[in-house]
Formats: C-alpha cells, sequence, structure tokens
C-alpha cells in the first residue's frame, strides 16, 4: 500500500503552477520541498536577467523542479514582456523557409533561457494554420502546409535541445483549423481522423523524431476522436502514444483557459486530464485578469483534487506513479544540461531572419525621409502573446527624429493583467483627442501599422479610412492576412512583430 505522504509527493510531481511575484513565495517553498514537479513563469515574474537567475537558482535550490516558460519569439516571449522579443517568430522563419536559420534562432533562445536558468521551452508551435483567420495561432504557426511546418518543428527542437534546453511541441493533435480561441471557450474541430492523420499529425511525428522531451496538449474537442478535449481524452493520448510512439512528458495547456474552467472546472480538469494521460499538468497564469492573488488557491485546489482521486481509486496510482517518473526522467534531462557551458549570443542570426523574412507589395525602400507620422491601428490582444508592443512605430520615431506614433485603443484582454488607464485610449468611432488617429490624422499618416485587420472590423474600418486618405501610405502588416486581401499600393508583410523585425522595417523604409 502507499501511504498518504507517497501519494501526497506523487500528486505534487505531476504539477507546474505559476505564481505571483518576482521571488519564491512561501507556499511554491513548500510545494518545491514536498517534491513539486514543475513551476511555469510569466511576464510578471520577470524584471530582469539577474533577479530571473535568482529566483531559478532559489527554485532548483529547493527541490528537483522543472522551470518553464513560452518563449516561442515574435509576438509571444515571456522574457521580452517589457521591451520586445529578441527573436523572430515562427511565421517568420516559415516565409524564410531555411531549416538551418530556425535550427539557429531556436539555439539564440536557448542561450536566452539558459543565461536565466530556465530548463523547458513551452515552444515550438507545431500547429498547421489551415484557417488564416485563427484568433489565437495565426503568426505562431510557421506555416499553412504540414510538411513545412514538420520541416521547421523538427528544426526548432533540434534548436533548443542541442543547447540544453527541453523543448514542447504544441498544441496536440492541432489548433490551426479553430474560430474559436480555447483560451476562451472550448474549439470543436470536426474534420475526420484520416485529414486529421494527413494536416495536424506530420508537425508532431516529426517532432518526435527530433526527440522532442515535451509534448503540449490542445483545449479542443476533435470529434472524430471524443466528445472531450483532447486534454481529457484517453482516445487523444493513445494516439500520441501508440500511433506516433511518443514516450516523453505529455504536459497539459493551461487549465485555467476557459475551455476547461468553463467546461469541467480547473480542479476536475487536473483530475481528468492526469487519468487520461497527461503527466505534467500547468495550471496557467494566476495573475491574469484576477482582481487578487489566486496562485496558492489555486495549486491547493488541483493538488487537494489529486490526492483526493488517487486515495480513492478513481485515478489508478499506477497511472500517478507512471506521469512522476516521467517528470523525473525530464528533471534529469534538464538536470544533466544545466551546468554545461553557454556559447555566447550572435544577434546577427535573428537580424538576417528579419530581413529576409520581409515581403513587400510595391515601391517601399527608402521612401521614408524625414519626421513622419506613424499610426498603429492594431486594436486585437491575442491573449497567449499579450498587448500590442508598438516596437515598429517606436523604431520609425527613434529613427527619424520629430517622427509621432499614435495607436488605437487595445481591447481589455490582455495577458499579463488588465489594461491600464493609459492603455485604454478612444475607440474609432469616439470623438477625436490626442492619441487617437482620428479621420484628421488620417488624412496626414505616412505609416499605419496593422495586424490581420479581418479579425476586427473597427481595425479594418481605421486601416480602409486612412489608406483611403493617404493612398501613398505605407501599410506595415505584422499578422495572416491571405494574399490579395489587403488593398493599398505600398505594403510590408512582417508575419510577426519582435525588436529584429521592427530594425529591419526601419532599415527598409529608411535607406
Amino acid at each position: 500500500m502507499t501511504d498518504a505522504a507517497q501519494v501526497r509527493r506523487l500528486a505534487h510531481r505531476v504539477l507546474m503552477p505559476g505564481f505571483a511575484g518576482t521571488q519564491v513565495p512561501r507556499w511554491l517553498a513548500r510545494a518545491l520541498h514536498e517534491g513539486l514537479g514543475g513551476i511555469c513563469l510569466f511576464g510578471h515574474n520577470i524584471e530582469s536577467p539577474a533577479q530571473l537567475c535568482a529566483l531559478t537558482d532559489d527554485a532548483h535550490g529547493l527541490g528537483p523542479v522543472v522551470v518553464g516558460v513560452d518563449e516561442e519569439g515574435g509576438i509571444v516571449s515571456r522574457l521580452g514582456t517589457r521591451k520586445g522579443s529578441r527573436h523572430v517568430g515562427a511565421a517568420a522563419l516559415g516565409v524564410v523557409d531555411d531549416v538551418a536559420l530556425t535550427e539557429a534562432v531556436a539555439g539564440q533562445i536557448a542561450i536566452d533561457l539558459r543565461d536565466v536558468g530556465v530548463d523547458l521551452d513551452l515552444a515550438p508551435v507545431a500547429d498547421v494554420t489551415s484557417d488564416l483567420q485563427n484568433p489565437v495561432i495565426g503568426v505562431r504557426s510557421f506555416g499553412t502546409e504540414p510538411e513545412h511546418v514538420a520541416r521547421h518543428t523538427r528544426a526548432f527542437v533540434r534548436g533548443l535541445q542541442g543547447l540544453g534546453v527541453a523543448a514542447c511541441a504544441k498544441h496536440f493533435p492541432g489548433h490551426g483549423d479553430t474560430s474559436v480561441d480555447s483560451h476562451a471557450g472550448l474549439p470543436r474541430i470536426a474534420v475526420d481522423l484520416e485529414t486529421l492523420r494527413r494536416r495536424e499529425l506530420p508537425p508532431f511525428a516529426a517532432a518526435v523524431e527530433a526527440g522532442v522531451q515535451v509534448i503540449m496538449t490542445a483545449h479542443i474537442v476533435f470529434e472524430a476522436l471524443d466528445d472531450r478535449p483532447a486534454t481529457v481524452s484517453a482516445p487523444v493520448m493513445r494516439l500520441l502514444r501508440d500511433e506516433l510512439g511518443f514516450d516523453g512528458v505529455i504536459t497539459s495547456d493551461a487549465m485555467d483557459m476557459g475551455a476547461v474552467v468553463d467546461s469541467i472546472g480547473l480542479a476536475e480538469g487536473c483530475v481528468q486530464a492526469v487519468i487520461a494521460g497527461v503527466d505534467l499538468v500547468g495550471l496557467g497564469n494566476p495573475v491574469l485578469n484576477a482582481p487578487q492573488r489566486e496562485d496558492e488557491r489555486t495549486f491547493v485546489a488541483a493538488l487537494d483534487a489529486l490526492v483526493e482521486a488517487a486515495t480513492s481509486g478513481r485515478l489508478p496510482l499506477e497511472r500517478l506513479r507512471e506521469a512522476a517518473g516521467r517528470v523525473d526522467r525530464l528533471e534529469r534531462w534538464c538536470r544533466d544540461r544545466r551546468g554545461s557551458e553557454v556559447p555566447a549570443g550572435e544577434p546577427e542570426t535573428d537580424a538576417r531572419a528579419a530581413r529576409a523574412s520581409l515581403r513587400t507589395v510595391g515601391d517601399v525602400a527608402g521612401v521614408l525621409t524625414g519626421p513622419v507620422r506613424v499610426i498603429d491601428v492594431r486594436r486585437r490582444r491575442n491573449i497567449a502573446a499579450g498587448g500590442n508592443t508598438g516596437l515598429i512605430a517606436h523604431a520609425i520615431v527613434e529613427r527619424l527624429p520629430g517622427s509621432e506614433a499614435m495607436c488605437q485603443a487595445p481591447q481589455a484582454t490582455v495577458a499579463e493583467g488588465r489594461a491600464s488607464a493609459a492603455e485604454r485610449t478612444a475607440s474609432p468611432d469616439a470623438p477625436e483627442e490626442p492619441g487617437a488617429p482620428g479621420r484628421r490624422a488620417a488624412a496626414h499618416a505616412d505609416v499605419v501599422v496593422t495586424g490581420t485587420p479581418g479579425l476586427d472590423p473597427a481595425e479594418a474600418e481605421a486601416l480602409a479610412r486612412i489608406v483611403e486618405a493617404n493612398p501613398r501610405a505605407v501599410v506595415v502588416c505584422t499578422g495572416m492576412v491571405p494574399p490579395g486581401t489587403l488593398v493599398a499600393d505600398r505594403v510590408v508583410h512582417t508575419f510577426g512583430d519582435s525588436l529584429p523585425t521592427a530594425r529591419a522595417v526601419v532599415d527598409l523604409l529608411a535607406k
């Protein structure tokens, strides 16, 4: 028989909570002493490299834990929450289509993570973008063709793991054909199993072949396999284990997302996920739009639910032991590489990728020669990524003194807490005021930055108004836009947003 203390330790081992603050809180220190399997860092945990090093050192010193973070490059960057990502994202790499460059960029990300003591990167996104209007994947994917995405997924895994950071391919079996963001609701995919195998699975198969340490499940119902979300679906887990032959750690997407909380409940979802075959349950971001700290409360609820389920026999102890054993193996893999030498970073790698990824329409090279007006009409915020950074507008203003930049009002949903009063400016339909790109400003716009305007009618209307008022304005598009749908004489497609992307755009426009 397994006593209560052993059950409790096993339950700790299969959990990966987030936490508030920039130091290890007392409740988390206790959990680490009791064998906690992982912790997940978010932007609110990170102030500086030195602070993050101290935090991860403390965590590793308190127990055999895997420290993970979402660092995809491009629009999803926890290290770049405040200043923007130092690395280009997946869509830009997919456009360049140089697998050696993709591997090199992933290696640069690994160097950054190793420098601050992070073991696990919750990347790459292995989803195939079947729907260009997907509200949550978009430029986070390498592209629209399964084999293309598979090549770059394989390269990204090699780049990360070759430099000692565990990779995590996500979101199995695939999040690319959804019109619903699983942060907010429960998507359903109704394609047949053969389509799933042909379209969604090749990138995950490539990741397995590359030796990926972790694969993350999606909170999506795949009707051909089950009527339950993939994260709590035994048939989905069997597909990954038996058909793809994956024997590493299966982790869940954040269990605090709407797809789980609104359909199953977080604590119950954790139990069902482990029963189904998840080994390491990610609890999510406890600070996201929360009026108060929910970190300890969320963790205790999940822990107690697992302990109760294992004690009652509902969660078989062998399943719990199996999951904990896989987490142990992952932690040993990370620990064995933690002390190895870290090479120096090479910023030119990402700069080269950013330059090569730009695609243009019309005459745009060197067209900005003096002070200009930049209007960023992006309003929609991807919950996984956080707020629109304004990197491109800032780079133009910095390069061309006397220039000014104005931004549209962001929507209230952001990834790292509630929008501040300073972030909430006028909507496109409100009376014109300072900082709001209204009709008078539109007539004088030289550059307009847009994302995927088809996802937001207000953004599309503002873009059309500006281009109509000034047909010679340069449109910089950071999103995934179907060819031929963006009506403008001068366009720069960046396929994402990052510091090297912003520099590449300015170098092109202001030669």
